[in-house]
């Protein structure tokens, strides 16, 4: 096992970007991220590779103690990757959301979430090829007992272990107990191995779901800041509007002011005018 690869061990490199316009540290700070995001998938998807290795290994394993290895091995393997995957679902969610409003971050965050969806993918085809594989493992183990057994009856002894009676009797039999033995504990073994692949499976259809309704959640995001750009520009619009009215009403008094000023003006050069008449005129009459 000493050249078993070491996804930890790689020392990868992401190119940032260039970025026009905006806060330059900003962006950087925000690739830096996407960067520890991607270097985290390419863990993710070399132990999805390492784990499909050792199911391999341990479906045509024979020998009992680098079977109980390789179990261990896988079980390992498996918390490991449910960890990461709650680390990258958390990270790509705050990447998403520190993305509203920048197109390029948004792109970013959006590559790494259609590649992690892509990798949750591949490893639920992987669990579901080896579920298939431990099923017809389980299936001949059965079938080693009781051979006429109808596909209805192997199917509830696999999924339920509602088979034992058969490995009971069959142990009764002096000829076949070690046979039965050996076989009971095949599918004691198949029978568990299914029970925690469905329980993986499960884990990772509902993360594929949550990691594809991030985007429902982001176009929500995008709406309502819209919404409030909008309410702000029709805001300042009204804001706008009133002020046209207001400086408008006030030319408006400003010119009713000048023409009132100029009436006034007239109206005393005509009585200033009446006035030198009459007194013209009197003066001209002595």
């Amino acid at each position: 096992m000493s050249n078993q690869y070491n996804p930890y061990e790689q020392n990868q490199s992401y190119e940032l970007p260039s970025y026009k316009g905006g806060n330059n540290d900003d962006f950087v700070k925000f690739m830096n991220e996407i960067a520890d995001i991607n270097a985290n998938l390419d863990n993710y998807e070399e132990l999805v590779k390492i784990i499909e290795q050792k199911q391999t290994q341990l479906v045509n394993e024979v020998n009992p103690d680098q079977e109980n290895s390789l179990k261990r091995q896988l079980d390992s393997l498996i918390s490991e990757s449910s960890s990461l995957q709650l680390s990258l679902k958390s990270k790509i969610k705050n990447a998403q959301q520190l993305a509203i409003g920048d197109s390029a971050k948004v792109g970013q965050a959006e590559t790494s979430r259609q590649r992690f969806l892509q990798a949750i993918q591949d490893y639920r085809i992987i669990e579901s090829n080896y579920r298939e594989q431990q099923r017809v493992q389980a299936e001949r183990q059965y079938r080693v007992v009781k051979p006429d057994a109808s596909p209805e009856e192997v199917r509830d002894a696999i999924d339920d272990l509602g088979g034992q009676q058969v490995f009971s009797t069959a142990l009764l039999n002096a000829n076949r107990r070690g046979e039965a033995k050996t076989a009971l504990q095949e599918v004691q073994s198949r029978h568990r191995e299914l029970q925690r692949l469905e329980k993986t499976m499960a884990e990772l259809t509902q993360l594929f779901h949550d990691m594809e309704e991030m985007v429902v959640e982001q176009d929500q995001h995008v709406q309502e800041t819209e919404n409030l750009v909008d309410t702000a520009q029709q805001d300042i619009e009204k804001a706008v509007g009133h002020t046209d009215k207001a400086l408008t009403s006030a030319k408006k008094a400003r010119r009713k002011k000048c023409i009132c000023f100029w009436i006034c003006v007239l109206i005393i050069c005509i009585l200033a005018l009446i006035l030198g008449l009459g007194f013209g005129v009197g003066n001209w009459g002595k």
